[in-house]
């Protein structure tokens, strides 16, 4: 096999004197070499499209919620403002809010400067709109905005806060335009009209949209036409922000937990190997500083993977989590619309992870939780928020993360008869009428929603296993999961967790929201156990060949993903000056299709190409021209495609 694999890598290494005449010349300026501009555009061009359909260039509705590090004290209240951008109408829903407690409702402008950042600060500019009126076990405010009174007003937050106080000083429940909202409103700012239906008439008319310009646009994306000439810049300073901003903290970074080089996630066998290269690194900061001593519990995180994380407020105890991949985020956060109480998008293992249930939040919560350099937490001193236009380039920069599609498992055809199998129990079951469930009812396509598109919660009894950490280890907490009511003493939520995707699911272990296994086969295997079944609404029921199968369904998916993305990476390379890290990205999602493939003897002729595209992109990144180093990227790009073809018929 290496002599294969050796005679094929030398055609072109032999040829790099002539390219090095025949292709001279630099790339342009470099783009984001991590994020991905044109997966960001597509995921925008699809929420636009659903988006619009729905009526949303007239309307905008924010989520309300709990921030934590910007509410003044924990409520497990939630709510929604709607505003008609057309004549001005806003309604205000809170619930949950406490009866005896009355609140105002907000519209604040954070403005720019030195020190400034997303939180409600003297010198914004903050507009009280009127008091909710307590109606039942809810709170309302209906009223219309004055043009006027606008003028120049640029809409950052709605906030609900104590009456007779600021939003600074008594905020409780916040909301905030998301990127694609900026996006969507300054894409339709140039006309200033929304299409009117008339009720007896076919024709379209068009209307004027005075209160469009409430809804900022984001800093680097001012122009935003058919191809957003600003997402680029967006997604480099995201991408910058994302694994080089330490907000004035204790030395982490997104990325200490979010590593690109390791699937954006962190495992025990990661940690390890950081121990012995940079026994210092920020990720150890429990260990290193006496004032984070309880920032962590590094026994737990070096055995298991977990951080300890302040899901309900750091009023109330920690729990602990694994840490999720960021991985087609696009396709994982949509909420579902049937569901009470749902947050607007679904974050982390609870699907409530982000303070107000926000990708768009998720940073300022991250930040104040594992950034601090003291558990006092005083902003200022222990770390600095981020500010508006930082959180709305993380969120561009996640966003461009991984696939922007899930697969479909109708054309999908296998080559593996094993894996057909799998993807044939997967979709369908066993046939079993006693346990008649199926993985694709939660998992459709694999992905993180179901069939009718939502990302769900569920309680999959993983938090009762007992090898679980929180019943095999004293003094490990109990999950609660979703939701912030206290169920039991200490334990806050309604114990289901949010549903992750499972194309990426092969390579990112341990698995479920506690790591409380660590290969694939084991978390399949979990579904025949009485953890599950017991709380199952439909019972599943796999023998070991029909684990074995499913495995290797799932095990060839995430290999074709990594090629998928190994391709994408050597694409970028071929096209900045900075080369060396899209290729170590591309070299590190070979070396895992390889290893997930060979663990269980799949799909040997795949494996001997991406063995060979490997060996070619590691060549290349020891090659400073710029015409051979991407004539091995070319060829490396020929073999990743000759491993898809071994794996996958069809689809």
């Amino acid at each position: 096999m290496t002599t294969r694999i050796l005679k094929y890598a030398l055609v072109p290494v032999l040829a790099v004197g002539l390219l090095s005449v025949l292709l001279p010349g630099q790339p342009g300026d470099d783009p984001p070499v991590v994020g991905n501009v044109d997966n960001l555009k597509q995921a925008y061009d699809k929420w636009k499209t659903t988006i619009t359909r729905a009526g949303g260039d007239r309307t905008l509705t924010l989520a309300l919620g709990y921030e934590k590090g910007l509410s003044v004290k924990f409520t497990p209240a939630n709510g929604r403002a709607t505003i008609d951008l057309v004549d001005g109408r806003v309604s205000v829903q809170g619930t949950g809010l406490p009866e005896r407690e009355v609140f105002d409702v907000w519209l604040v402008d954070n403005r720019p400067g030195p020190g400034r950042s997303v939180k409600p600060e003297v010198g914004d500019r903050m507009l009280r709109l009127g008091r909710l009126t307590p109606d039942e076990n809810r709170a309302t405010l209906e009223t219309r905005l004055e043009p006027e009174t606008f003028s120049g007003f640029e809409l950052d937050l709605v906030v609900v806060a104590a009456a007779d106080e600021t939003p600074a000083t008594g905020g409780a429940l916040f909301g905030s335009p998301s990127l694609f909202q900026r996006l969507f409103y300054a894409e339709h700012r140039r006309g200033d009209v929304a299409p009117r239906q008339r009720a007896t008439e076919t024709r379209v008319s068009a209307v004027p949209v005075p209160f469009r310009a409430l809804v900022p646009s984001p800093a680097y994306a001012q122009e935003i036409v058919d191809a957003p000439a600003g997402l680029e810049d967006l997604v480099a300073e995201g991408e910058r922000l994302f694994f080089n901003e330490t907000f004035d903290g204790n030395g982490r970074t997104c990325g200490t937990c979010h590593p690109a080089e390791n699937n954006f996630t962190i495992d025990p066998a990661f940690i390890a190997r950081l121990a012995k290269q940079r026994p210092r690194d920020p990720l150890f900061v429990a260990e290193l500083d006496p004032a984070l001593h309880d920032l962590e519990k590094p026994e737990l995180m070096r055995k298991f993977g977990l951080i300890l994380e302040n899901a309900d407020g750091f009023d109330r105890p920690g729990v602990m989590r694994g840490v999720p991949h960021t991985l087609g985020l696009a396709k994982s956060l949509t909420q579902p619309t049937n569901l009470p109480g749902a947050p607007p998008e679904m974050t982390g293992w609870s699907g409530d992870g982000s303070p107000g249930g926000t990708l768009l939040d998720f940073a300022t919560g991250a930040v104040i939780q594992h950034f601090t350099k003291t558990l006092n937490r005083v902003e200022g001193v222990d770390f600095r928020r981020p500010t508006d236009a930082e959180l709305l380039a993380m969120e561009a920069f996640q966003l461009s993360l991984g696939r922007q599609d899930d697969l479909d498992l109708a054309t999908l055809v296998l080559r593996n008869p094993v894996a057909k199998d799998g993807q044939n129990i997967f979709e369908n079951g066993t046939g079993d009428p006693d346990a008649p469930g199926t993985c694709s009812a939660c998992h459709g396509n694999a992905g993180a929603l179901n069939a009718d598109g939502e990302n769900r919660n569920f309680d999959t009894g993983a938090e009762d296993r007992p090898d679980s950490p929180s019943v095999a280890i004293a003094g490990v907490p109990r999950d609660g999961g979703f939701g912030k009511t206290e169920n039991s003493p200490g334990v806050f939520g309604d114990g289901r967790f949010n549903t992750p995707p499972l194309v990426e699911s092969a390579d990112t272990g341990p698995f479920f929201h506690n790591n409380v296994v660590n290969t694939i086969e084991q978390a399949i295997e979990h579904y025949n156990s009485l953890a599950f079944n017991n709380v199952a609404f439909a019972k599943i029921q796999l023998g070991p060949e029909q684990v074995e199968a499913v495995a290797a369904f799932l095990r060839i998916t995430n290999a074709v993903e990594n090629d998928r993305s190994a391709t994408a990476y050597a694409i970028v390379a071929m096209r900045v000056n900075r080369a060396q890290r899209p290729l170590t990205l591309a070299i590190k999602d070979i070396a895992d299709a390889i290893r997930v493939l060979t663990q269980k003897k799949l799909e040997p002729d795949a494996v001997d190409d991406l063995r060979r595209a490997r060996l070619l992109l590691e060549l290349a990144r020891r090659i400073n021209r710029v015409g051979p180093r991407n004539f091995l990227i070319e060829s490396a790009i020929h073999s990743l495609q000759d491993a898809r073809a071994n794996m996958v018929e069809s689809g």
